[in-house]
């Protein structure tokens, strides 16, 4: 499993950004990294859903977006599971190479 450092960047862009965008699991989120499914989750405040970081669901927008180290938390946070990518179960499998 890859771990998620805190990237470098301006003060300047730091400060544009967003909390979401600045953190580096935004990018997994971004990228759909399969390979970040079960580090974290993220959560969509416009919808009151949860994901996977690999989730095919419509990119949501970063102000919209809450991360969460566990499923638990964001169910805590009243967050309820994505019907698409069932962040509470296991990995969907990888489609096969063609």
């Amino acid at each position: 499993m890859t771990k998620f450092e805190p990237q470098i960047i301006s003060p300047d862009a730091a400060a544009e950004a967003p909390p979401t965008e600045r953190d580096p699991r935004w990018q997994a989120v971004v990228a759909r990294d399969r390979n970040a499914d079960g580090q974290f989750v993220y959560a969509v405040r416009t919808t009151g859903v949860f994901c996977r970081p690999s989730c095919p669901a419509r990119l949501a927008k970063p102000q919209n977006v809450a991360l969460f180290d566990t499923v638990a938390l964001a169910e805590a946070a009243g967050f309820r599971p994505c019907l698409r990518c069932h962040p509470k179960g296991r990995s969907p499998p990888r489609p096969m190479p063609s």
